[in-house]
């Protein structure tokens, strides 16, 4: 996928499909929750004061908007080759495989709360994160998607 941009339409389309299977899953609004534009969708989850990442099956990040490549100081290239367990400080990658574990059983988890690290070693906290499995139409798998507004620099 391509860096968001206005010649893409700001990935409205994945956007829209990183939303719609929020509400699946964990019957929540991400729209409302993240204070997205309905009719600026792409455009609106790029720009927002909030982190939004998600990883494919193979768990390699294919999305994180402005808010999250500046967290973990990242260009969209780099984003999208990281496998997401390294978002993660290698002593706290036990930890984030048993919540992944988790959510990949339940569904979803409303309250994660995780040390991360960014690409230079600064550490930050997320807290109350929404960690869902994205699912289609049809019920089946395409990734895993992250939500969160709390952040803690370390």
């Amino acid at each position: 996928m391509d860096q968001p941009s206005h010649d893409n339409d700001w990935q409205s389309g994945f956007v829209a499909r990183v939303v719609a299977s929020f509400a699946r899953v964990t019957g929540g609004d991400l729209v409302r929750e993240a204070g997205l534009d309905p009719a600026a969708l792409g455009r609106s989850a790029w720009d927002g004061d909030f982190a939004l990442l998600t990883h494919d099956l193979n768990a390699i990040l294919t999305y994180g908007n402005r808010f999250a490549l500046d967290l973990w100081e990242m260009d969209w290239k780099t984003l999208v080759q990281t496998p997401s367990r390294l978002t993660a400080p290698e002593e706290d990658r036990a930890a984030r495989a048993v919540i992944m574990a988790a959510v990949a059983r339940d569904g979803f988890t409303r309250a994660y709360t995780g040390r991360r690290v960014s690409r230079s070693g600064g550490f930050f906290l997320i807290e109350n994160a929404t960690v869902w499995t994205m699912t289609d139409e049809e019920g089946a798998g395409f990734g895993t998607g992250a939500f969160f507004t709390s952040i803690k620099r370390l």
